[in-house]
């Protein structure tokens, strides 16, 4: 028979899985370096007017920007 351990509704289940020794992709940094890969590829094109102009778009959709 397996345990079972009651947690309340609401309950951040994730501090349970960190103890376990689970890491989150988003702290980890192969994947932060990936996304950055990605969000960066409409930039290489782009002279330094353009490259103003995309992240004051980005700015405006509120599109989070990896750093």
């Amino acid at each position: 028979m397996t345990e079972h351990i009651w947690t309340p509704a609401g309950t951040d289940i994730t501090i349970r899985w960190r103890l376990a020794g689970w890491v989150p992709p988003s702290e980890q940094r192969v994947y932060r370096e990936k996304w950055r890969h990605y969000q960066e590829l409409p930039m290489r094109t782009l002279d330094a007017a353009g490259r103003q102009k995309y992240e004051e778009a980005l700015q405006r959709a509120k599109v989070a920007r990896i750093k």
